[in-house]
């Protein structure tokens, strides 16, 4: 048996499906794995800010036409990056071990944020980052910067920013020998997913039950719960929103934040939760969000985007 697995060909895409490809194989070890790599648009266009791309799906709409197409059998993406709506042909049937969700500060002049120089460069492409950057420390700049985590870094290095707020399981996965300091959850709540990845099928696919080994059911309730949240909420990359789940035994912690388009005004839910009805969990926490007024910042972000 041949499996075709499909990815983006930065150093970071590779390095995630080749942790799957290692999973396949220990279980199967009988299966012939090939990963093809697929250019999307993401990968194309490394200047604009993310959330000033209109299309959607920026890093797996190719990839997931190709498996529809059966180009490929199974695809690999970042969690944080695939959209809550997909094309319906396809399905996330696994979500391996995730890795830390946090987002992290690093700088060579300082190791705090709250210790930056005024009008320091910050460097980030992420709407949500920047808002929780701002709201913390409006008396900095935040500048647009893409590019894989190791050009991101390449930067700093040079002086082109002075800091960076970026994922740590990216670095952790890149194995880069740099200092950190991981933010707080509550202060930089991370997107949906970010730390994890989605293995997907096409619906009609056999391969369900052979792939289905590579699950971890924690990262994968997490994951699932932070999506229909955000699905719930409609909030895509034009809106600053985080939200993360922590699973631990039969409960769940759920934190979920936004900030107001001035950059004066935080919401944030952070509830405690027991790991039963999903869909439970996920309306009462939207209920104190919009309680809170939340829904009113994220349509404020709505209008501010057209």
């Amino acid at each position: 048996m041949k499996l075709r697995i499909g990815t983006r060909g930065s150093k970071l895409s590779l390095i995630q499906t080749n942790e799957v490809v290692e999973k396949i194989r220990r279980f199967y070890p009988e299966i012939d794995v090939e990963v093809k790599v697929i250019k999307t648009r993401g990968d194309i266009d490394l200047e604009t800010p993310l959330y000033m791309i209109p299309q959607k799906g920026i890093f797996e709409k190719e990839i997931d036409q190709a498996l529809a197409r059966g180009e490929i059998d199974v695809a690999v993406h970042s969690m944080k990056d695939y959209p809550t709506e997909t094309i319906e042909e396809v399905k996330i049937v696994a979500v391996p071990e995730r890795m830390s969700p946090s987002d992290v500060f690093i700088s060579k002049i300082s190791r705090d944020l709250h210790d930056l120089p005024p009008r320091s460069r910050i460097g980030t492409s992420s709407l949500r980052r920047e808002a929780f950057i701002r709201y913390v420390r409006n008396d900095l700049e935040v500048l647009p910067i893409r590019g894989n985590v190791d050009t991101r870094l390449r930067k700093m290095m040079d002086g082109q920013v002075d800091g960076l707020v970026i994922a740590e399981a990216g670095l952790k996965r890149l194995q880069e020998n740099i200092d950190y300091t991981r933010l707080s959850i509550e202060d930089f709540t991370p997107p949906a997913g970010q730390g994890a990845l989605a293995i997907v099928i096409r619906r009609d696919s056999n391969l369900e039950e052979i792939l289905s080994r590579l699950n971890d059911y924690e990262s994968y309730m997490e994951t699932m719960i932070e999506r229909k949240i955000v699905s719930k909420l409609r909030a895509g990359c034009k809106t600053p929103l985080g939200v993360n789940a922590e699973i631990s035994k039969d409960e769940v912690k759920i934190t979920l934040s936004t900030v107001s388009p001035n950059y004066k005004e935080k919401i944030t839910v952070q509830e405690y939760f027991k790991l039963n009805d999903i869909e439970e969990i996920v309306s009462k926490t939207i209920q104190i969000f919009r309680e809170k007024n939340g829904d009113k910042i994220i349509e404020e972000w709505r209008e501010r985007f057209g």
